[in-house]
Formats: C-alpha cells, sequence, structure tokens
C-alpha cells in the first residue's frame, strides 16, 4: 500500500515497510526483545489487547494467548495505578514470547513517560496529541540521550544499560522504544502532516470515539460509518503513507480489527479485557436461559 518510507531523509520503495527508521542508523532494525516494533517495520499487522482491568493475574492469563503481539495498560482512564501498572507489566514481561508490554500514560509529559519505561514498558501511548510539539514532547520523553530527555535509573526496565559498549547499546534501545501518539481531536486532525513529520513517532493511533465527539458526530462509536469519520480515517491513512508512519485504531472487537487492518490500519486491538469479560458473561447468560 505505501509507495514511500523516508530512511536517512530519503524516500525509498516501501512496499511493506510502515515505519522509518531512526536517521543516524536506518540501516539497524530494532533489538529482537519488541517484537511489535519489529512486525510494523516489516509491514505486518500487531494485533494485541486494550487492558484496563487492574490485575496483574488477569494480565497473565491472557498472556497465555498464541499470537497476542501487545497489550496496552491503560492508565489514561480506569483504575489502573503506578503500582499496579508495574505489577502488571511484569507479569507479561515475565513470559517469554509473550505480549509486549506498552503503557497509556495519563498524560505525555517526561515523568509519566518515564516512570513507564522504568516498569519494563516497551512503548508508550500519549493521548490527545493535537499539534507537533506535543509529538516532539513526546518522543523527546521516551528517548534516551541524545536523542531525548528521559533518563535512566531502573533495575525492572529490560532494556537496561548492561554490559558492554554503552553508546551502541543506548541506540538499540532507543530503536527498540515505540513511540505511538493517539489522533483524537479536530485540532489533530488539522495539524496531521506536522505531528506525523516529527521524527520518532512510530506509530499514529485513531481513538474513533474522542475523535468523532471532536468532529461534533451525534452516534460516537469505534465502528461507526459516518461519512465524516470515514475520510478522517482516510486522511490518517493517507498521511501515514507519506510520512512513513504506522497507523492504528482503536477496534471494538476483532470482527472490527480485521476490517481496519484490511483498511491499512497495522496496529490494532482486537479486544478490551474489562468489556470483553461483561461480553463473555453476558453471551453465556443468555446461552443459559
Amino acid at each position: 500500500m505505501l509507495s514511500c518510507i523516508r530512511r536517512g531523509g530519503q524516500c525509498v520503495a516501501a512496499g511493506r515497510s510502515l515505519l522509518r527508521p531512526a536517521a543516524s542508523h536506518a540501516s539497524a532494525g530494532p533489538p529482537a526483545a519488541n517484537r511489535v516494533k519489529a512486525k510494523l517495520l516489516a509491514g505486518e499487522p500487531a494485533r494485541g489487547l486494550w487492558g484496563m482491568l487492574p490485575s496483574p493475574e488477569a494480565a497473565r492469563l491472557l498472556a497465555r494467548i498464541p499470537g497476542l503481539d501487545w497489550v496496552v495498560i491503560d492508565m489514561e482512564h480506569g483504575p489502573i495505578d503506578l503500582h499496579s501498572m508495574h505489577r502488571i507489566t511484569a507479569s507479561l514481561i515475565d513470559r517469554p514470547g509473550g505480549p509486549v508490554p506498552i503503557v497509556r500514560v495519563p498524560i505525555g509529559t517526561a515523568p509519566h513517560v518515564k516512570r513507564a519505561f522504568d516498569a519494563g514498558a516497551m512503548g508508550v501511548v500519549v493521548p490527545m496529541v493535537n499539534d507537533a510539539s506535543q509529538a516532539r514532547d513526546a518522543v523527546q520523553a521516551c528517548k534516551l540521550p541524545p536523542a531525548g530527555v528521559r533518563s535512566f535509573g531502573s533495575p525492572w526496565a529490560p532494556l537496561g544499560l548492561g554490559d558492554g559498549d554503552t553508546v551502541e547499546h543506548v541506540k538499540s534501545v532507543n530503536d527498540s522504544t515505540l513511540v505511538i501518539v493517539q489522533i483524537e481531536s479536530a485540532e489533530a486532525m488539522r495539524n496531521l502532516d506536522e505531528i506525523l513529520s516529527v521524527e520518532g513517532i512510530d506509530v499514529a493511533l485513531v481513538g474513533p470515539i474522542d475523535l468523532s465527539i471532536s468532529l461534533g458526530l451525534e452516534e460516537p462509536s469505534p465502528d461507526g460509518g459516518d461519512p465524516r469519520l470515514v475520510k478522517a480515517l482516510e486522511e490518517v491513512l493517507e498521511a501515514g503513507e507519506r510520512h512513513g508512519v504506522a497507523c492504528g485504531i482503536y477496534c471494538k472487537d476483532g470482527v472490527n480489527a480485521a476490517e481496519r487492518i484490511r483498511q491499512g490500519f497495522r496496529f490494532v486491538n482486537v479486544a478490551n479485557d474489562a468489556l470483553g469479560l461483561v461480553a463473555h458473561v453476558q453471551e453465556q447468560l443468555e446461552a443459559a436461559r
């Protein structure tokens, strides 16, 4: 679908690749530890779970599901606090080959972002990014110097400094870090090209409900077909193509996720743990009547 992607400042053929590597070492792929970023670089969809339950036990069970690429631990909405985020992240990290832990921070400031990575997150979702300045702040908060301002000091982070060449390792850590900005407002849509032109943005993740509300839609829905939302999603995909940024979107369920993948989105959730639990119990209750 994509015609080109910037590599080292140049546009190159990209029939499959969806992300631009860092300009300073474009030939280096991300460490294997972040399989989600590797899949997106290869142009493959990454399917995951939206996590809102403050339960490491639930996370440990869900991490057993084969093929689940990632779990977003949502600290913006719901009861997940710093302590439960640490425990959930640890539950995911402790399962070899399990889903990659990604944290949606309440706000994209450096202290919030740093705490997510210190807990062991491999990526961060920054909500309500409305302009290029906020996008640059998000990247800066996610990256270790000299690419950013994030400090290092956590014994829990899987991408520690370790032994050997510290400079090269810092570059590898920065390459493996997944920076996801959310497009959720009419303002963000107006500034879409400026936002996605910021170096270091890996995924533009659409929040369809907030975006629908901001656009003035009467019935916001993750799978809504209002022409204004459809047009906005097309614009996001086109901007992602222009700037070599993978596009994602919050999905209602697996059917909705499959449809979005066909449209060109590559970072999609197949379920929400809290809503999925309710839906399953309702389904089984009806089956028992």
